[in-house]
């Protein structure tokens, strides 16, 4: 997929479509190196977006990667500060000095452009936190003792405290001593602010200023967030959408290659994509699916720093997206294609996802209603696939099927899974005499399926008792293992399971009683009753 090509200042164009892609083929841990290896690299590098430039630099760890961060613009290295610096709503000045580290070794010019150009209340708020700062120039009062230790200002206006020990209170000093040396009205403007701004102020407005920038590349205040999984009836949706529409918009950015990279290009999202003419168009929606990804990750809760958290996240959202253009599209790719073009990409998300979100309601009525689960049991008595689709379906948000094809085959197992319990109920005797059944048996609850009950309900029958899932003691195991001529059940006896089961179709009966003999030693073959008498 296209990633499109910038002109510079001068008219010259810089291939930078080429230079990314060979970035994408780049081994993780390696991008970084391919970057620097650029002849042109002072120039790409403050073209890349400061999503792929932090990741690029994530790949190899920050104290690597100075060279990279040097090249940066003063906006990429706010952009990366943003992305790595702050838990949540608190500023982590450990994470920051890093980014100051970087800077400082680039020099005294670097780090002043850089400084002068961020949230002012970000650079006082992270000095403030490691020193203390006495004003000289007003005879302020300093104690004899420093809390850290004691470091004049180069012009000898403040005092300052340094409160780190070791090389990080020299780093520190140097980070004064730099802009002092580039810029010494911006360096007594920068001390000034942290001795005399308020933290709560300061860190306030820091976070304020970050949040804006944070929701321009789609990471939303989480409650905001969420809003991406509100539930959208499909049918309300139409290829001529009259709502607020998104991909109209201009993109904030390009998908960073390490994401591109996982893209399954066999999606629909991506097939959709491939049928586009517009260059222009493709690297648009490439760039608003990064924003839908990122509001993803504020949704649940995943670090903008964590990228293998990223690309699960871009996963899924191609997978809900390749729903909802199947929904809306009726599966034709020219439909598709409109699709993408006249309606919001949210909306199309939101439409996939309420898709599964409609099985996924599905799925919680009957764990609710069709005793599938056991008292005290964390798995359900449901067997494979019924129990793995289950257990996908019940998930907060269920990884999306891949075709609308899957989801009618899963709403009809699902029908078919709520017509297992009442029949089995039945079968047994009721849900009390399976609860009796089950408090006396030696089996773990958790290897306890519908299976483990019908057998347990012929094996009974072989003793010419009536259908019951009473536990067999293990002599008896022997016993019925040695009335079968062969793994099988006698015809007759299945017949019989099969009438008490109702309405039951063979497809499902028949996983339970194959190879019965066999099964009977298994965990979770049938119930089996404690005795010391073997």
């Amino acid at each position: 997929m296209s990633v499109g090509c910038l002109a510079m200042p001068d008219d010259e164009v810089i291939p930078l479509s080429r230079f990314r892609a060979a970035l994408a083929r780049a081994r993780r841990g390696r991008r970084a190196e391919a970057i620097l290896a650029e002849p042109d690299a002072a120039r790409l590098v403050p073209l890349l977006p400061v999503q792929e430039l932090y990741y690029a630099i994530e790949e190899v760890g920050l104290a690597d990667a100075g060279e990279l961060v040097a090249l940066a613009t003063p906006e990429q290295v706010q952009g990366l500060i943003d992305l790595d610096a702050w838990e949540r709503d608190r500023l982590d000045e450990a994470k920051m000095r890093g980014f100051i580290d970087a800077l400082v070794e680039a020099g005294p010019s670097k780090l002043a452009q850089t400084v002068d150009a961020m949230d002012p209340e970000l650079v006082a708020l992270y000095l403030q936190r490691q020193l203390r700062v006495y004003d000289l120039t007003v005879e302020e009062p300093v104690p004899d003792e420093a809390a850290g230790h004691y470091y004049p200002t180069p012009d000898r206006f403040f005092l300052l405290d340094i409160l780190p020990a070791g090389e990080e209170g020299k780093s520190l000093e140097r980070m004064i001593d730099y802009l002092y040396r580039a810029d010494l009205e911006m360096a007594r403007r920068v001390v000034m602010s942290a001795r005399w701004e308020l933290a709560s102020d300061l860190e306030e407005h820091s976070y304020r200023w970050r949040a804006g920038r944070m929701a321009d590349l789609g990471y939303a205040d989480f409650y905001e967030a969420l809003a991406i999984y509100k539930y959208l009836d499909p049918a309300t949706v139409r290829l001529d959408d009259t709502q607020p529409n998104v991909a109209a918009q201009a993109s904030p950015a390009s998908l960073p290659v390490q994401l591109a990279a996982v893209l399954d290009t066999q999606s629909g999202f991506a097939r959709a994509l491939a049928t586009l003419p517009d260059e222009a168009e493709i690297e648009r929606l490439q760039g608003l699916l990064l924003v839908l990804v990122n509001r993803a990750m504020a949704a649940d809760r995943v670090e903008p720093a964590d990228l293998e958290g990223a690309k699960r996240t871009l996963t899924r959202a191609v997978g809900y997206l390749g729903l909802g253009l199947a929904y809306l599209s009726r599966e034709d790719p020219a439909r598709a294609a409109e699709a993408l073009r006249s309606v919001a990409l949210e909306r199309i998300f939101r439409v996939g996802f309420s898709l599964m979100y409609k099985l996924r309601a599905l799925a919680e009525a009957l764990s609710l209603k069709g005793f599938v689960q056991l008292e005290g049991a964390s798995t359900l008595l449901l067997d494979p696939p019924y129990s793995d689709l289950f257990e996908r379906l019940r998930r907060l948000r269920p990884d999306p099927f891949s075709s609308l094809a899957e989801i009618r085959d899963a709403a009809t197992a699902l029908e078919e899974a709520a017509k297992i319990g009442p029949a089995v109920l039945a079968l047994a005797g009721g849900r009390e005499a399976v609860d009796r059944a089950v408090d006396a048996a030696v089996n773990p609850r958790e290897e306890i399926r519908f299976g483990t009950l019908v057998r347990t309900a012929a094996a009974n029958a072989l003793f010419g008792r009536a259908l019951s899932v009473a536990p067999l003691h293990p002599r008896e195991l022997r016993q019925v293992a040695g009335k079968l001529s062969g793994a099988e059940l006698p015809p007759e006896l299945r017949a019989q399971i099969a009438t008490a089961l109702g309405a039951l179709p063979p497809h499902l009966i028949d996983p339970w009683l194959v190879d019965f003999g066999a099964r009977l030693a298994e965990p979770g073959g049938v119930l089996v009753r404690y005795s010391w008498l073997k």
